[in-house]
C-alpha cells in the first residue's frame, strides 16, 4: 500500500495533481503580432525588359551559408549574382534574397512573401518561376518546393538536402534537376540521392547529376556553368499559372 501512496504524494508535490482545482483551463487565442519582413535582396532585370510589355520568367537564387547577414554585397560574391557581376546576361529576372542569418536556414516564409512583393512590382510570368539554390540555399530550395508547391515550375537544388517525408506535397507538374558532387565532404551526396529516389518513387519529373571528383565548392560553379541547365530550365512551365 505504501508503494501506491508515495507516487501520488510525489505528483501532488509537483503541482501536477491538485484535487478540486477550480481555475485551471486553456482557451483558444489568435495572435495579432506582425512580423516585419526586412529581407535584403538583389533584383536583376534583363536587357530589353524596360522596353518590353511581355511577362518574364523569374529565377529565385538562394545562396550558400557564407553569404548570410545584412551586407547585401556578400551575395554578389558567388552564384548567379556573381555571374551577373562578371557580365553574364540572362533572359529572365533574378530575385536573390539574402538569408538574414549567418548560421540558420533560410526563413522561407519571408522569402515567399518578398517574392510576392517582387511579382506585384515587376512583369513576372507566374507559370515560369524557378528556384535554384546551393548548399544552405539548396536546403531552402527543397523546403520551398514542399511548402509552396503551386508556385514553381522547376526546382534546382545544388549540394543541398532536406526532408524526404514531405516530398509528396510537391507539385506533380514541377520538374526537378538535382546536382551534387561525388567528393562533397560538407553535404553528403547521399542527402541528394535519397531525395531524388523519393521523387522518382512519387513519379515526379526528376533528374540527378552526380559530378564525379567534384567537391562542395566546385559543384556550384559546375552546375551554374552548364549551358544545358539554362536551356532546360526555360523549357519548364506550369500548365496553368497559379492565381
Amino acid at each position: 500500500m505504501l508503494r501506491k501512496i508515495l507516487p501520488l504524494v510525489a505528483i501532488a508535490a509537483l503541482g501536477l495533481f491538485i484535487p478540486g482545482a477550480a481555475n485551471a483551463g486553456q482557451v483558444a487565442l489568435t495572435s495579432s503580432a506582425s512580423v516585419k519582413n526586412d529581407l535584403n535582396y538583389l533584383l536583376y532585370t534583363p536587357d530589353g525588359y524596360e522596353t518590353s510589355t511581355e511577362p518574364y520568367p523569374l529565377v529565385i537564387w538562394l545562396h550558400g551559408g557564407d553569404q548570410g547577414g545584412s551586407d547585401i554585397e556578400k551575395v554578389k560574391s558567388s552564384g548567379i549574382p556573381k555571374l551577373i557581376e562578371d557580365g553574364k546576361q540572362f533572359p529572365f529576372l533574378v530575385f536573390s534574397p539574402q538569408n538574414p542569418s549567418e548560421e540558420l536556414l533560410y526563413p522561407i516564409e519571408k522569402v515567399e512573401s518578398a517574392l510576392e512583393e517582387v511579382i506585384s512590382k515587376y512583369r513576372v510570368d507566374r507559370s515560369r518561376i524557378y528556384v535554384v539554390g546551393f548548399s544552405r540555399g539548396g536546403f531552402g530550395a527543397w523546403a520551398m518546393a514542399e511548402q509552396f508547391p503551386e508556385k514553381f515550375a522547376a526546382i534546382v537544388p545544388i549540394a543541398g538536402g532536406g526532408n524526404r517525408h514531405y516530398l509528396n506535397r510537391t507539385n506533380e507538374k514541377a520538374a526537378f534537376w538535382v546536382f551534387h558532387g561525388s567528393n562533397d565532404d560538407v553535404i553528403p551526396l547521399s542527402d541528394s540521392v535519397v531525395l531524388y529516389e523519393r521523387l522518382k518513387a512519387l513519379k515526379r519529373n526528376a533528374r540527378l547529376t552526380v559530378l564525379e571528383g567534384v567537391d562542395h565548392s566546385g559543384v556550384e560553379w559546375a552546375a551554374l556553368n552548364d549551358a544545358e541547365l539554362w536551356e532546360w530550365l526555360l523549357q519548364q512551365r506550369l500548365e496553368v499559372a497559379p492565381q
